[in-house]
């Protein structure tokens, strides 16, 4: 059994100064509070991830989230949990926003006998449409690479 290590504090540091950007945001347009639901891949390792994020968006093309997400895995003793960081190019097209750009971030598995802690980087691309004033719908493919050894692969999402 491996021993635990702590993960980088610096990848928390890192996610609470973007809320507390994206808190200072001074146009509600520019506030964006997500939830989501997602399936990670590979299926056969993992099942449904749910998870939320905020970002901000500043010059009207750059915007900066960060993310919080649990992923569960296909057996009830796997699951997953992220925090990442992302920053993202994102022009929009009259009601149409589509985005890309990377994230950073860390993340913890654990099973039933066993855990690790890790660093996450990543390649994100998606894009958002304006159904109201409020009201956007995301559709979003991040594709992740997970540092060391992890317990499970998990290519994307």
């Amino acid at each position: 059994m491996r021993a635990p290590h702590r993960a980088v504090p610096w990848h928390l540091a890192l996610l609470a100064g973007l809320v507390l950007l994206a808190l200072g945001a001074r146009s509600s347009e520019a506030l964006d509070i997500t939830g989501f639901v997602s399936q990670t891949s590979p299926d056969t390792v993992w099942g449904r991830g749910y998870g939320g994020a905020i970002g901000a968006r500043f010059f009207g093309i750059m915007t900066f989230e960060g993310e919080a997400a649990w992923h569960g895995g296909v057996r009830d003793e796997l699951s997953m949990t992220t925090f990442t960081a992302a920053a993202l190019v994102s022009p929009p097209i009259g009601r149409i926003t589509p985005y890309g750009g990377l994230c950073v971030g860390t993340f913890r598995q654990t099973s039933r006998f066993d855990s690790d802690y890790g660093t996450l980087r990543g390649f994100v691309v998606g894009v958002r449409v304006s159904i109201l004033t409020s009201l956007v719908i995301k559709g979003e493919y991040r594709d992740y690479n997970l540092s060391g050894t992890p317990l499970a692969l998990l290519d994307h999402r």
